[in-house]
Order: structure tokens, then C-alpha cells, then sequence
């Protein structure tokens, strides 16, 4: 079989991605109170049982994960390949043209709150997964896509899973960017707090007009596959007796311990508190996995590229056989979490049509024992 069979079927059922697409965007799937089979709340579930509900039409096998996760699977081996991608959306905000759950389509795009963050390429994905159903390829290795409800808040949904679930052979999550990714920068929150006086010096002397990799600070690290560390996200707080400053280190491969001591060291008379920490994720970026899914890109794309990492987080940050690959092309700006967040319908075709080649590749081969 070919990729031009396989993209021909996928634009027959174009319309059907982007009605289910729309019908899971209309759903407010922001966390709520948490009930019975509910651990994040209502909307979260509504989109779960909309997605099993598309998954059983389609004629897939599925199961609901109490509550936390859910999936459907192609095939039938008991080893998978695994779509992971979140239902779940963060909170709307202001700001908005369209209302944030109406799935407005206009100017070739479709608008609301999870239409590129992640409904939109999380269903891409599924239809590129359905083309290979509809054309009668059987799989070696099945193929599961699996719906998450708490990406945003935390990813409790994917630890559940794995606790409950067999983890993917390998796989993606389609919540991040092309073309494959073979690491996640670390991510860690640090505050700084003390007298206001000691904590204003503090501020002025290390990032009052300072450059964003730490170089005051002393924590100016690099390394090849990530690039220098990044400094985001300041802001001051208060309480009734002190003063702090909170702020993110995106970090390159490096000993976070080294690097929390150092700011330790120039924050004289303050107190360092490490809020949280995710370490990087760093896989071999010639592993039969990524170079598998880098060349299925330049094959679906018709361009030459290499693979990179990213400074988001994903479900891979949480699962270790799988990896961002996806949805947003090279140069392409993010608007995810922002109001009148959109994706393009053309940019939706495109998608499937890459993870359906890429999944025809990963499936009807013999995957390796030790694949990343």
C-alpha cells in the first residue's frame, strides 16, 4: 500500500473528523469537582464518553480506565502502539470573538477552547488510524488511542493508567510539534523569599534587566541537544511579613541539585523553596522509534528535516516509550491556552494524513526489542 491510497481515504472522511472534532470541542472539558467514576469532574468525563462513543461507532474495542482514562484499540495483539493525547482544557479566560465552546468554523478554521490543544490533532490522529482500518490493513502491533482528562492539571490521569494499564510498546502524543521529538527540556519553579528589603536587592542585582539564561546567577548551563537555560515566568509575591519571587527554569541535561545550590549561594539571607521539578527526558535521537517517525514526516511531508526536541511537557514526560510528534509544523507560532485559540482545517487533513503514514509504518513492521 502506498501513501497516496492512504491520503485519499483520508480525505474521504474529512467531514467526519471535523464534525467529531467540533463535537468534542463544544464539550467544556475544564476540571472541575470530583464525583463517583468522575476523578476530574464532569466536563473531563462528558469528553471521555463522547470520545468511547465515536470510538464504538467506528467499530473499535474500548474501555474506560475508571474514570481517569480511556481508549480504543485497532487490532489485536497485546502489545500496542500508543496515540496518547488530553480531552481536558484549560480554564477559557477572556478576551473572546467566538464563545469558547461553540466550535465556530470560519476563515477555514475551527475556534475554541481544545481545538489545537489537543481535541483537534488528538482526532486527526484517530482518522489517521481509522484510514488504515477502512483500507483493511491488519496491524502487527495493535494500535490504542487513548484519551486523557488531566494533561493539564498535573497528568495523574497517565500515572493511573500505567499503574492499571500495560504501558505502549512505543507511540506519540500529538500535543506538541513536527517533526519527531527525541527530548523535553526540565522544567522546575523556584521561589525566593525574605525580608523586602534583601529580596528587592536580590532581585535588582540578578534579573533586573538580566539575560534570560542565568548567567548572573551563575547558571548560564548548555548542552548540545537543548541549547542554554531559560529563565520564564517572574513574578513577585507577598504575604503579611515577607516578600518573594517565583519564577521557571527551562533547563538543558544538568545536575538540577548543582544548579539549585548555586542560587542557594547568591540568595544571601533568603530562603530557596523548589515548588516542582520534571526532569528532562532525553532519548537517543537515532533510536529505531525516532528515526521510524522521522523518516515517515519526510516521507508524508516531501521535505528533509531532522529531529529536535521541545521546551513543552507532554504525557511523555510521564510515559517513556512514547514521544511528541506533533501537530504544529516547523515555524508555526504557539496559540494554545490563548483566547480565540483555532486550528486549521487544511493544517487537520495534513495532520491525519502524516500520523496515518506514520502509523502504517510503525504497525506493519516488526518493532525491536529495544525501540528508543
Amino acid at each position: 500500500m502506498n501513501k497516496e491510497e492512504i491520503f485519499a481515504q483520508v480525505e474521504k472522511r474529512k467531514q467526519d473528523m471535523i464534525d467529531d472534532i467540533c463535537a468534542l470541542v463544544q464539550i467544556d472539558s475544564t476540571r472541575g469537582t470530583p464525583q463517583e467514576g468522575m476523578p476530574f469532574g464532569k466536563g473531563p468525563n462528558d469528553a471521555v464518553q463522547k470520545a468511547l462513543a465515536i470510538c464504538q461507532r467506528e467499530g473499535l474495542s474500548t474501555k474506560n480506565v475508571d474514570g481517569y482514562m480511556a481508549y480504543g484499540t485497532f487490532g489485536n495483539s497485546e502489545e500496542y502502539i500508543g496515540i496518547v493525547g488530553h480531552l481536558d482544557v484549560v480554564e477559557v479566560g477572556e478576551g473572546w470573538n467566538d464563545p469558547p465552546f461553540s466550535a465556530a468554523i470560519h476563515d477555514g478554521r475551527i475556534w475554541g477552547r481544545g481545538a489545537l490543544d489537543d481535541k483537534g490533532p488528538l482526532i486527526s490522529a484517530m482518522y489517521g488510524m481509522l484510514a488504515l482500518k477502512d483500507l483493511g490493513v491488519e496491524p502487527k502491533t495493535a494500535i490504542r488511542i487513548i484519551f486523557g482528562t488531566n494533561e493539564e492539571t498535573g497528568m495523574d490521569d497517565m500515572r493511573y493508567y500505567l499503574q492499571h494499564e500495560q504501558k505502549p510498546l512505543v507511540g506519540f502524543t500529538p500535543d506538541n510539534k513536527f517533526p519527531a521529538i527525541y527530548g523535553e527540556r526540565g522544567r522546575a519553579v523556584i521561589e525566593v523569599w525574605g525580608a523586602c528589603d534583601k529580596l528587592v536587592d536580590f532581585a535588582n542585582m540578578y534579573f533586573m534587566n538580566a539575560n534570560s539564561n542565568g548567567d548572573r546567577l551563575k547558571i548560564d548551563v548548555r548542552d548540545d541537544d537543548f541549547g542554554e537555560m531559560k529563565i520564564r515566568s517572574k513574578n513577585l509575591l507577598y504575604d503579611d511579613h515577607q516578600m518573594g519571587i517565583r519564577f521557571s527554569l527551562s533547563y538543558p541535561t544538568c545536575d538540577i541539585d548543582d544548579i539549585i545550590d548555586r542560587i542557594r549561594k547568591r540568595a544571601v539571607g533568603l530562603t530557596v523553596k523548589v515548588i516542582s521539578n520534571s526532569p528532562v527526558v532525553l532519548h537517543n535521537k537515532n533510536s529505531w522509534l525516532v528515526q521510524t517517525m522521522q523518516k515517515a514526516y519526510e516521507e508524508a511531508t516531501d521535505t528533509t528535516c531532522k529531529p529536535t526536541t521541545t521546551t513543552g511537557g507532554t504525557y511523555a514526560h510521564v510515559c517513556d516509550s512514547i514521544i511528541p510528534y506533533g501537530p504544529s509544523f516547523p515555524g508555526q507560532n504557539g496559540i494554545a491556552h490563548q483566547p480565540n485559540e483555532w486550528v486549521n482545517i487544511d493544517d487537520l487533513v495534513a495532520y491525519a494524513k502524516i500520523y496515518a503514514w506514520t502509523l502504517y509504518r510503525l504497525c506493519t513492521q516488526q518493532i525491536p526489542k529495544n525501540p528508543l
